[in-house]
């Protein structure tokens, strides 16, 4: 199992996020306060997941995750209004409210996968983005949903199955 790192500006707020974990049996090896910290960290690790929120030193979590290194994956938190400012392969944004078996489900699962297991990241094409916005659209006008809750839908379907986020895009799409 990889490591765990908690990431927030807001001490109060890693402690619950420790603590959610804790209770599922899912153990933090370290809480940081700033982007430069987990970079630190990550210098000296080969691999883990972060639990990321706002950092203190404003470092955006989509520029974190594409700073580190294979073998990290971030499971961004992200607030109700909120949107990403971007994607890339290993990050996973969760939108509040999280519930704690979401976001235990999640962690676990990326902390399982091992680093042998991880793939080099790359980047979206910009087909596969515009595969991704049209299924978004057609979810959002079939299900009456924000375009927040479509991702979500995407995402739930992508790992129940096992398949690629532009996989269930086109299944979407064909449907």
């Amino acid at each position: 199992m990889r490591d765990v790192i908690i990431a927030s500006k807001n001490p109060r707020a890693a402690e619950r996020v420790r603590s959610v974990l804790q209770s599922a049996q899912i153990f933090s090896n370290c809480i940081c306060a700033s982007g430069a910290e987990v970079l630190q960290y990550a210098s000296i690790r080969p691999d883990a997941v972060v639990v990321c929120g706002k950092l203190s030193d404003n470092m955006p979590p989509v520029r974190l995750a594409k700073l580190l290194p294979n073998g990290f994956d971030v499971v961004w938190l992200l607030h109700s209004g909120e949107s990403p400012s971007g994607f890339c392969g290993n990050l996973v944004p969760l939108f509040s409210p999280i519930g704690r078996a979401e976001l235990c489900d999640t962690v676990r699962m990326l902390a399982a996968t091992g680093a042998e297991t991880v793939r080099p990241r790359r980047e979206r094409k910009e087909e596969e983005e515009s595969l991704l916005r049209e299924a978004k659209v057609r979810l959002m006008e079939r299900h009456a949903v924000s375009e927040r809750e479509a991702h979500r839908l995407l995402q739930r379907r992508s790992m129940e199955t096992g398949m690629k986020l532009t996989e269930v895009a086109r299944l979407v799409l064909d449907e």
